[in-house]
């Protein structure tokens, strides 16, 4: 195939990145910030990879130049493209507020990068969520602590003046959330994991931020508190869009069920949903309902999803089911009276992938890995050949294969002159084993194949500014004939989840030369305020570079300049969150239940723990047939989770794992389960040989007990990837309860503990790892 056919990649940029680029962002000036995980990746002796600030960069990328074009063969010549260097600024300027003074405080010198909002101490980006504000700026919630533990911290990237400044904390941690920006310039913060202090036994626990906030300027606690899901834990970075309709939100997944989260009525108001705590009634914005539509290919995680037009929505990929991840893609219109998830196919399987929206509408898939498990990067696994989509015939093009494995950590942006950047990949923390090839600090850019099927249209003049509703005057070249007109919102990437980026046709449209008159977004809610990439596509849909424009919010709909400095003293405290978290309930549900929990032994794929990675197993635990309530919060040093029974029931072990096995797509493993059962123990010699065994009841056949052992561990260590080592009291339980029973020949009652067996087809055996004597 040629490069007409193809596309084709520059080389890989010498010098490299000044880091590996896990965030970046297209800013509203044509450069690019980005920012990795730590200060120097390739650092000998290695740094670590929970250093507390950021090293942020911004990178000026060329513009394409075309090849020599022969009128005679109406081709382009022979020619390679430019070296292109990715050595970039430092973005190190971080400011904070002074309270007493309400004013900003001077940037420290030398400069720390982002501050925490008491200026006192410097944060790290990584793992955060971010988008563009109506002015251009950028808005990042969360960060990094640790693995799983995430920041309240908001911070505010000011473009034009190249600093952060630190903005109210949220209600906790968020450690991969995702943002979404709203049509009257707010944003929506959901999900992401935080560290919630130890329980009794002294072990960390891990939660997830199920409250979503609404970032907005106008409050006077500068976050609104929005709706919890009613029945499910957050995944995260969820994969939410935006409704055409601009009164909600749709959340594609990883989840297999689709939901949405209305924030407005009919009537423009907010939404609201009223909470009960205690004896008083709140009322908080938003209201969950389902969608009614599952998608066909089910829980799907490190997977992208893009609205690739005007309310349609591609979710592609992703997951690890038999055989690695999935071909299948999935594409949906909101549009539609009865919403359905449609099939497609793409040539490979991926996960860990990014995927991006190119101004004639068709979608770029780069990178990612075939194979199972969570980032597997050997033996061939990455996908080095690109993908394009095309939504008009639903067809997939395989295009020019890139040189280094863009996998985990590893981002794709759309930049103006139509090339997207393919860079980043690696800093995987000591949670992940050691995987090749590395930290990547380089880069290519691709060069689609409409930049090669002819010359470029030419955007001669457009305004910088444009206002819903209202047409424009936007002068192109005298030969060119112009078929079609896109508006691509700014690219904000990372983790394959871009929170900015959208695409929209504006039409109907009169071709004109050389000045024409487009119909701008009729409003907000499908072409939300901010900074865009308009571009004009000749006969052969080859694209113009395009012209930045912003659209301006609507009067008296959108919320105020997000820099300011009169007002931000108001936001120095935190509101009082209504709604109880996830540890709360849990707590609570643990006060109700009158019986022991099941214990579940699971193992995610994701190597960051099951509290960090909980969201999926949480979803299929509820599916499983028997269970009357899952608790929202595992265990996190020991990767279990607790579930209660709707009766006194022996689960089926195999039953229940390959049910939650197939609901999850193989995100997990479930390692087994520990039951605690009451009832008459008794004990039978026959010469040198005994048997202990619990009488049944009416809802359950009798158990045999049997000795715990090293094989009947359920706490798990994640970083050695084995079972924890039994200690003696667990060992010696059986002949314990033994010595007890010999005592009581016509039986005792007692409540035993211990991990369940399967014994043939109806048979248990249970063993045993405590036991208390109850009567």
């Amino acid at each position: 195939m040629t490069r007409e056919e193809k596309g084709r990649w520059t080389d890989v940029f010498k010098p490299e990145f000044n880091g590996v680029v896990v965030h970046s962002s297209l800013l509203p000036n044509g450069k690019v910030l980005y920012w990795g995980r730590r200060r120097n990746p390739k650092a000998q002796p290695p740094e670590s990879f929970d250093q507390h600030f950021t090293t942020a960069f911004v990178w000026d990328p060329p513009t394409w130049v075309a090849p020599p074009w022969d009128p005679s063969t109406k081709k382009f010549g022979e020619s390679k493209s430019a070296p292109i260097s990715g050595e970039s600024k430092p973005a190190n300027k971080g400011r904070a507020l002074d309270p007493s003074t309400n004013t900003l405080k001077p940037a420290p010198d030398p400069p720390l990068g982002p501050l925490d909002l008491s200026g006192k101490e410097t944060v790290n980006l990584f793992c955060s969520a971010h988008c563009f504000l109506p002015d251009g700026n950028l808005l990042v919630v969360g960060g990094h602590i640790k693995d799983s533990w995430g920041l309240r911290q908001t911070s505010i990237y000011n473009y034009q003046a190249n600093e952060f400044i630190s903005q109210t904390e949220m209600n906790n941690g968020r450690w991969y959330p995702s943002a979404l920006p709203l049509p009257d310039g707010r944003v929506l913060a959901i999900s992401g994991t935080y560290h919630n202090g130890v329980d009794n036994d002294g072990k960390d626990i891990v939660a997830t931020n199920n409250v979503p906030q609404i970032w907005s300027p106008d409050d006077p606690n500068g976050w609104i508190e929005v709706a919890a899901p009613p029945s499910f834990v957050l995944p995260a970075y969820p994969r939410v869009h935006l409704d055409p309709t601009g009164r909600r939100i749709f959340m594609a997944g990883p989840l297999e069920d689709s939901w949405f989260l209305e924030l407005k009525d009919d009537k423009g108001n907010d939404s609201k949903t009223e909470v009960k705590v205690g004896e008083n009634t709140h009322l908080v914005t938003g209201k969950w309902t389902p969608a009614g539509i599952k998608r066909k290919a089910g829980p799907r995680d490190y997977a992208p999803s893009v609205m690739y037009d005007s309310g349609k929505i591609l979710y592609i990929g992703g997951g690890n089911g038999d055989g690695g991840p999935t071909t299948q893609a999935e594409y949906i219109d909101l549009n539609a009276k009865s919403l359905e998830w449609k099939l497609t196919n793409m040539k490979n399987q991926r996960r860990q992938f990014n995927a991006t929206v190119l101004p004639d509408g068709t979608v770029l898939v780069t990178g990612g890995t075939r194979a199972a498990g969570f980032n597997n990067l050997r033996d061939g696994n990455p996908v080095h050949e690109a993908e394009l989509w095309n939504p008009v015939n639903d067809t997939w093009t395989t295009m020019a294969p890139e040189h280094s494995d863009r996998c985990y950590h590893s981002v794709a942006l759309l930049l103006p002159d139509g090339r997207v950047l393919s860079a980043g990949g690696g800093e995987y923390s000591e949670a992940d084993p050691p995987n090749p090839p590395g930290n990547l600090t380089d880069g290519q850019l691709f060069e689609p194949p409409y930049l090669f099927k002819g010359p470029r249209p030419i955007i001669a003049s457009a305004p910088k500014e444009i206002n819903y509703g209202k047409p424009f005057p936007v002068t192109v070249g005298t030969s060119d004939s112009i078929k079609r007109i896109s508006l691509v919102r700014l690219g904000s990437v990372t983790h394959c989840r871009n929170m900015n980026q959208s695409l929209m046709f504006l039409e109907p449209f009169t071709p004109a030369s050389p000045t024409m008159m487009v119909p701008a977004p009729a409003d907000e809610n499908r072409a939300p305020p901010g900074h865009y990439m308009l571009f004009v596509l000749n006969k052969e849909d080859v694209p113009s570079v395009a012209s930045i424009v912003r659209v301006a919010p609507a009067p008296g709909k959108t919320s105020k300049p997000s820099m300011r400095v009169a007002e931000i003293a108001q936001h120095a405290a935190v509101a009082k969150q209504v709604q109880p978290t996830l540890v709360e309930h849990n707590e609570r549900i643990i006060t109700e239940q009158a019986r022991p929990p099941v214990v579940v032994g699971l193992t995610p794929v994701c190597p960051y723990g099951l509290g960090g990675c909980w969201s999926g197993a949480h979803d299929a635990l509820q599916r499983l047939g028997g269970i009357e309530v899952v608790r929202p919060v595992p265990d996190q040093a020991d990767s279990v989770a607790f579930v209660y029974l709707q009766q006194d029931i022996l689960p089926d072990v195999d039953v229940w794992r390959g049910e939650f096995e197939k609901a999850t797509n193989k995100g997990y493993y479930m390692r087994g389960i520990e039951m605690t059962v009451s009832g008459v123990g008794t004990k039978k010699q026959s010469g040198a040989n005994e048997q202990l065994t619990l009488a049944g009841t009416s809802t359950r056949p009798q158990l045999i007990l049997a000795p715990f052992q090293a094989s009947s561990q359920l706490k798990w260590d994640m970083t050695a990837q084995a079972p924890r080592p039994i200690i003696d009291a667990e060992a010696g339980a059986y002949e314990r309860l033994s010595a007890t029973l010999a005592d009581h020949p016509t039986g005792l009652t007692v409540q035993v503990t211990g991990t369940l067996q399967k014994q043939g087809d109806n048979g248990f055996s249970l063993d045993v790892r405590d036991f208390d004597v109850i009567g």
